[in-house]
C-alpha cells in the first residue's frame, strides 16, 4: 500500500535487526495509538491508580481517560524530526527521506516538548480555544498544556530540557512540523478533543496539575513502556483508517493490562491474632498500637519508640493493618538501613504479610535488594519476561523496551511497584530526588503504608533526604509508621515538621520533656504524644566493662569458648573484623567450625547462608547443643534487626546509640541461668583531657568511620559514670547527653567536634539541594540539581562499583541458583575495586560489555574465580579481601 504525505511517512519503531519476520517498521501515528491506548486502559481500570489520581482533578474517569488518551498520543511529537527519522539505517521509500544539514542529539522526548512551545502550541490552542476571549484564556490555557506537555514528552523517566537547551530548528523541517501538526488535529477530532477543560484557566486547579504531575509522569513511562512491547503490539507498517487502528490498539491494550498483578483486597481488620497468632499477650506498645484513634481524616504519622524487644515490629503491622483497613493505604513498603536488616525483616513480614489480604487475593512481595525470594505471583509475565522492542535509537538513548527490560530486571526497583515490598530506605529515597524514572518509583509509593525502622541510624545527609520523603509523602496522601529504639528529641521534632509540611495540616510544639519509651501520633488535626511503658521482661541492666588491648578481647573471646559460652565481636571496619577472623585461626585454640565472619563484602548467595548459619546458631530457636562455644566475629551488619542472642558481647567503641543497639543483641532472649550481662567495650585508655589523636592511635578504624571524636569521648564519659546501660530508665539520659552537647567537648577534640558539626550542616545543605520541589512540577527547574543518575547519591559516602563474581568460564559464581547473576554480586567501594582491580582476574573490553548486557547493569565489574583453585581475593568464608590482606 502506498502512504499518503503527511504523518503516515514517518516510524515510531523499528524490526531488529535479528528478526527476520515482519513488518520492518512501526508507523509512528500507531505507536502513538498503542501508548494511548494502554494509558486509556489504565485509567478505565484503575491500574496503578490512575483514576484516582485524576479524580484529585476533578477528572470523571472516562473524561480523564479521553485526556490521557490525548497527551500519550502526543508523546512522541519528537519523532517527527527528521533527524530523528534518520536514525533508521535502511531507506524505505514510503518513508520520508533523509535532508541534508538535519541532525539529532538522542533527545526526542526534548525535542517534542521544543516542537510544542516553538510551533505547534499557538497554532492547536487557536483552534481549540476558538470559544474563549482570544489573549487573556488562552494565556491561562498554555500554562496547563505546558505541564501536560512537560508530562507526556518526559516519558523517557526525566522531564524535558527546556526549549533554550535544544536545538530543535536543526532536527526539523518545515514538513515535520506539518506532519505533526496534522497529527495533532486528526488525533483530537478521533479522541474527541473538541474544547480544553474549563478548569485549565483556574490558578489554583493549575498548581494542583503541578503537584499531580509528578504521579501522572509516572504513568506516562507505563503506558509507553506497555505501549513499546511488540509481543502485544506487533509492528504495523500498513495504512489503515485512524478509527479502525484505534479499535485494534484499544484491544490490545486491554489484553496487556489483562496481564498485570490484579490488585489485592485488604481484609477487614479484626485482631491481632490474624497476624501473629502466636502472641497470647500484648506488649503495652502492642496494646497502644491497637488501641490508638486513627480515625482522624487525612495521612497520619506514627512515632514509635521503645526498647529493644519490645515487640516494635508486631506493633507498627498491626498498625498498619488497622490503617490499611481504614482507606489509608493499600500496600507497604518497609524500608531500612541496610541489607542485613532487610533480610532480617523480610523473614518476620512473609510469615505475616498474607493476614493484610483477603484470603482469595495473591498479594506481592519482593526483597528490594536481591531476587532470591521475589514472589512468582509478582515477578510474570509482562514485567517477567522479554519487552521486545526496536533497537536503542543513538548511543545515550535506550528504546522504551530495553529501559522496561531493566527496570524490571532489577528487583530492587521493581520492589516499590510490588504490593509488598521490603529493601533499604535508598529504594524510597531516590522517590524525592531527580534521579531518572523517580515519576515511577513516586507512583509505585502512592498508596503505601511507610514502615521505616531504626531510622536513628542515618546521618545528617540521609535525614534531610528523609524530610524531603516524608513530605512529598505525606503531600499526596501517604501515611508512615516509623520505628526507633534510640531517637534524639531534635531528630524527632525534624521528622514531626516535615510529615506536617506535607500535609499542611498544624503541628504543636511537641512535647520537650518527653519520657522513654515515647508514642507519637501526628494527624492533619493534632500531635497525641504519650508515655508507654514497656514489657517488664525487656527492662534490664547491661553492666560495662572497658578492654583497652586488643590482646584482651582475644583472650576473652578464647576463655568464653572454654566456658561454654557464645560470644561475638563487633569491628567498627570490615578489614579489623577478618584480621581478628584470621588471628583466631591461626591461634588455633577455637576450631575452625566454631568460627564466623559477617560483613558486608560477601556476594549475596554468600550473605544468605552466613544469615542463616547465624541465626541457626544464636537466633532465638538456638538450642544450647547449637550456642556452645561459638564465635561471631561481625561488623555494623548485625547491630540492627537481626534476631541474634550471645551469651557475652565485645563491641568497639561507638557511639552511644549504636552500643544501646548493640547491648540489645546481648543475652536478648530467655533461656534460664546465665551470668549477668556485660558489654565490654574495646576502647582508648579513658583520658579526662585527651589529645586530637587520642583515637586514631589505638583504634585507627574506629577514629575513620566515626569522625565526631568527641561524640565517642562524651560516649565513654556518660558510660563510666553510669557504669551500665538500664533500659528504659536511661535511654533518654544516654541519647540527649551524647548528642546535644550537654557535656562540654574537651578542647583536645573540639576541632574534631567543630569539623563533624561543618561537615554535618554541608551535608545537610547538599542533600536539601538534591531534594525536588514537588510544588513546581514535573520539570527540570524543579530542582537545584541536575537530572543526573551519576552525580546522585542516597548516601554521603564513596560511591560503590556492583562487583559480579564469574567463574572463569562464564557462568555465575552462585551457578544452579534462581537469579544466579544477582546472588553472586557485591557491592564494593570504588577506591577498593579500583585497587583490587589491578592484581585480580576480571572482565575487560568488549567481554565485559557483552556480560553487563546479559545481566543488565551497565557498570558492573566482573572478577573472575578459577575452579578447584583457591582464590586469594574471594572465599565463601572472609568474603572479598583488600589485597592488603593477603
Amino acid at each position: 500500500m502506498n502512504h499518503p504525505s503527511g504523518y503516515f511517512c514517518y516510524w515510531g519503531k523499528t524490526r531488529r535487526k535479528s528478526d527476520l519476520e515482519g513488518a520492518a517498521y512501526h508507523l509512528l501515528p500507531w505507536h502513538s495509538l498503542d501508548v494511548a491506548a494502554c494509558g486509556w486502559q489504565m485509567v478505565m481500570s484503575n491500574h496503578f491508580h490512575a483514576a484516582e489520581i485524576f479524580a484529585e482533578l476533578g477528572f470523571a474517569r472516562d473524561e480523564a481517560a479521553r485526556w490521557f488518551a490525548w497527551v500519550l498520543g502526543a508523546h512522541d511529537l519528537g519523532k517527527f524530526s527528521r533527524g530523528f527519522q534518520q536514525q533508521c539505517s535502511e531507506i524505505h521509500p514510503l518513508l520520508v527521506p533523509p535532508v541534508s544539514g538535519k541532525s539529532y542529539h538522542g533527545d526526542h522526548d526534548s525535542l517534542g516538548y521544543w516542537l510544542w512551545k516553538d510551533y505547534l502550541e499557538p497554532r492547536w490552542k487557536e483552534d481549540v480555544c476558538h470559544a474563549v476571549p482570544p489573549c487573556e484564556q488562552k494565556r491561562l490555557f498554555g500554562y496547563a498544556l505546558e505541564s501536560w506537555f512537560s508530562i507526556a514528552t518526559g516519558h523517557h523517566g526525566k522531564p524535558p530540557k527546556t526549549e533554550n537547551e535544544v536545538k530543535g530548528s536543526l532536527a526539523f523541517t518545515a514538513e515535520d512540523k506539518i506532519a505533526a501538526e496534522t497529527w495533532l488535529a486528526d488525533l483530537s477530532q478521533l479522541l474527541g478533543i473538541v474544547a480544553l477543560p474549563e478548569c485549565f484557566a483556574d490558578k489554583a486547579w493549575r498548581e494542583k496539575l503541578k503537584q499531580q504531575s509528578w504521579l501522572l509522569a509516572g504513568l506516562t513511562v507505563l503506558a509507553d513502556w506497555m505501549g513499546s512491547n511488540q509481543a502485544y503490539f506487533p509492528l504495523v507498517s500498513d495504512v489503515l483508517p485512524l478509527p479502525d487502528y484505534w479499535q485494534q490498539a484499544q484491544s490490545q491494550a486491554q489484553q496487556v493490562l489483562q496481564q498485570l498483578h490484579v490488585p489485592s483486597a485488604i481484609e477487614p481488620f479484626d485482631s491481632h491474632l490474624a497476624l501473629f497468632p502466636f502472641i497470647e499477650h500484648l506488649t503495652p506498645l502492642q496494646q497502644k498500637a491497637l488501641e490508638i484513634d486513627i480515625s482522624a481524616p487525612g495521612p497520619q504519622l506514627l512515632v514509635l519508640e521503645d526498647v529493644t524487644g519490645a515487640g516494635k515490629t508486631e506493633a507498627a503491622l498491626i498498625l498498619a493493618h488497622r490503617l490499611m483497613s481504614a482507606g489509608k493505604g493499600d500496600s507497604l513498603y518497609v524500608g531500612l538501613p541496610t541489607m542485613a536488616t532487610s533480610n532480617a525483616m523480610f523473614r518476620r513480614l512473609s510469615l505475616a504479610y498474607r493476614a493484610l489480604f483477603t484470603q482469595n487475593s495473591t498479594p506481592s512481595l519482593v526483597l528490594a535488594h536481591g531476587a532470591r525470594h521475589m514472589s512468582d505471583a509478582f515477578n510474570h509475565s509482562l514485567w517477567s519476561g522479554e519487552n521486545h522492542g526496536q533497537h536503542q535509537y543513538a548511543a545515550d538513548e535506550s528504546a522504551a523496551s530495553s529501559a522496561c527490560n531493566a527496570w524490571f530486571a532489577d528487583s530492587r526497583k521493581k520492589s516499590l511497584l510490588a504490593e509488598v515490598g521490603v529493601g533499604t530506605l535508598d529504594q524510597a529515597l531516590m522517590a524525592a530526588m531527580p534521579f531518572k524514572h523517580q515519576s515511577l518509583r513516586l507512583l509505585g509509593l502512592f498508596g503505601k503504608l511507610l514502615i521505616l525502622d531504626e531510622v536513628h541510624a542515618y546521618d545528617s545527609y540521609m535525614v534531610r533526604l528523609l524530610e524531603g520523603l516524608l513530605t512529598f509523602h505525606a503531600a499526596q496522601g501517604g501515611s508512615v509508621i516509623i520505628l526507633s529504639a534510640t531517637l534524639p528529641y531534635s531528630l524527632r521534632n525534624k521528622l514531626l515538621r516535615a510529615f506536617q509540611k506535607g500535609t499542611g495540616g498544624k503541628l504543636p510544639a511537641p512535647d520537650p520533656d518527653a519520657q522513654y519509651p515515647w508514642f507519637s501520633l501526628l494527624t492533619t488535626e493534632s500531635l497525641h504524644e504519650s508515655f508507654t511503658p514497656t514489657r517488664p521482661d525487656v527492662a534490664r541492666e547491661v553492666g560495662v566493662a572497658w578492654l583497652t588491648q586488643a590482646e584482651q578481647a582475644v583472650e576473652l573471646i578464647e576463655q568464653a569458648v572454654n566456658d561454654g559460652q557464645c560470644i561475638c565481636w563487633i569491628r567498627n571496619t570490615v578489614d579489623e573484623a577478618v584480621e581478628v577472623y584470621r588471628q583466631l585461626n591461626e591461634r588455633g585454640n577455637i576450631p575452625a567450625e566454631n568460627l564466623l565472619l559477617f560483613h558486608s563484602r560477601f556476594a549475596f548467595v554468600d550473605r544468605m547462608s552466613i544469615e542463616t548459619q547465624a541465626l541457626d546458631q544464636f537466633g532465638k530457636e538456638s538450642t544450647a547443643a547449637t550456642r556452645r562455644g561459638k564465635v561471631l566475629i561481625a561488623t555494623q551488619v548485625i547491630e540492627q534487626s537481626l534476631d541474634i542472642d550471645l551469651d557475652t558481647m565485645i563491641s568497639d567503641l561507638a557511639p552511644i546509640d549504636l552500643l544501646i543497639q548493640r547491648a540489645g543483641r546481648l543475652q536478648r532472649h530467655q533461656r534460664g541461668p546465665r551470668i549477668p550481662p556485660v558489654l565490654h567495650i574495646f576502647a582508648p585508655e579513658w583520658q579526662a583531657d585527651p589529645q586530637p589523636d587520642w583515637l586514631k592511635e589505638s583504634i585507627p578504624g574506629t577514629s575513620f568511620v566515626y569522625g565526631d571524636h568527641a561524640c565517642l569521648w562524651r560516649t565513654q564519659h556518660i558510660l563510666r559514670v553510669k557504669g551500665g546501660i538500664r533500659m528504659p530508665e536511661d535511654a533518654r539520659e544516654l541519647v540527649e547527653t551524647v548528642y546535644t552537647g550537654l557535656i562540654a567537648a574537651p578542647t583536645g577534640l573540639q576541632r574534631a567536634s567543630n569539623d563533624t558539626y561543618g561537615k554535618n550542616l554541608s551535608a545537610s545543605g547538599a542533600a536539601a539541594q538534591t531534594l525536588l520541589r514537588r510544588d513546581n512540577g514535573y520539570e527540570r527547574a524543579a530542582s537545584d540539581y541536575p537530572w543526573d543518575d551519576v552525580e546522585l547519591t542516597t548516601r554521603l559516602s564513596e560511591d560503590t562499583t556492583d562487583l559480579y563474581l564469574a567463574w572463569q568460564d562464564g557462568e555465575p559464581y552462585a551457578e544452579g541458583e534462581a537469579y544466579a547473576w544477582e546472588q553472586s554480586r557485591v557491592s564494593v567501594r570504588d577506591s577498593l575495586w579500583r585497587k583490587m582491580a589491578a592484581n585480580i582476574p576480571h572482565l575487560e573490553g568488549d567481554a565485559l560489555e557483552q556480560l553487563r548486557l546479559k545481566i543488565r547493569n551497565p557498570g558492573a565489574q566482573v572478577a573472575l574465580l578459577e575452579r578447584g583453585k583457591v582464590s586469594e581475593f574471594y572465599s565463601n568464608e572472609s568474603g572479598l579481601l583488600n589485597d592488603a590482606d593477603k
